[in-house]
């Protein structure tokens, strides 16, 4: 903020600032992110906007509005800066979004990014810079049903371009939420073994290679955004490990998180 003449008061919640923000958080609860390990800090705010964490604080003092989406709260620490999503912003904004990467850096953090495929262009332009320190690809399903689980329209093609570029980062892993989908019939079911094979294949597709770093997760019912997913019972133990046995037909280092 000194760098760019901002006025501003700085406030140590644990000191003088601790009934102040006490008041402040009760106010604000819902637009305050509270994570396992607590309040994540610093948290800034002009009066009308609220920004969390180190990444999204300084993209919104670099540049307002315009890098929502690609930047939220992280839960990392110490040096790390997470949160940061390649695939979540408007790719017209690419330059602000690479000024931000870039200060950030130049300022001794160490970046861990994440796509879900899309931007592959902005993450072109990341690799080029050494811009990330690890990489994350979520990949979210097989081909006939990116869409739906994107929220929105999905190329394909843009997809495969990432994973042939996400595979050069010196530190990637590429993973899968094993998710709900809404079926042709209206129904709510898994992502099915076969289609989790599917999209082990598209990987595949991508990078030109069985051997990448790729970790089947479990979905979280009760974590769930959409309300009508969260009635829905945990994957059957049962089941996991057929999962991991139809993606290894196509990613050899298939594993599973938290098994």
């Amino acid at each position: 903020m000194e760098e760019r003449d901002i006025t501003y008061v700085e406030k140590d919640m644990k000191a003088e600032g601790k009934e102040e923000f006490q008041s402040f958080y009760k106010a604000n609860r819902s637009a305050i992110f509270r994570g396992s390990d607590g309040i994540e800090f610093p948290i800034i705010t002009d009066g009308e906007n609220i920004c969390q964490g180190i990444g999204a604080s300084i993209a919104y003092l670099h540049s307002g509005n315009k890098l929502d989406g690609f930047f939220t709260v992280g839960i990392l620490h110490k040096e790390w800066v997470d949160g940061i999503h390649v695939s979540g912003g408007n790719p017209e904004n690419v330059e602000e979004f690479l000024a931000v990467l870039r200060y950030l850096k130049g300022n001794n953090m160490k970046l861990q990014l994440d796509t879900n495929g899309g931007n592959s262009l902005i993450l072109r332009q990341v690799l080029k810079e050494n811009l990330a320190d690890m990489f994350i690809m979520n990949i979210l399903g097989p081909k006939q049903l990116y869409c739906q689980l994107a929220g929105g329209d999905v190329d394909i093609d843009d997809i495969k371009a990432s994973l042939a570029i996400v595979s050069n980062f010196p530190k990637f892993k590429i993973e899968t939420v094993i998710a709900p989908v809404t079926r042709e019939d209206g129904t709510i079911s898994y992502l099915t073994p076969e289609e989790i094979g599917e999209t082990a294949r598209l990987i595949e597709e991508g990078t030109g290679t069985k051997k990448n770093p790729y970790l089947l997760k479990l979905f979280n019912p009760k974590a769930a955004e959409e309300p009508k997913f969260r009635s829905l019972d945990p994957l059957p133990n049962k089941l996991i490990f057929t999962y991991r046995t139809k993606a290894r037909s196509y990613q050899v280092f298939t594993e599973i998180d938290n098994i």
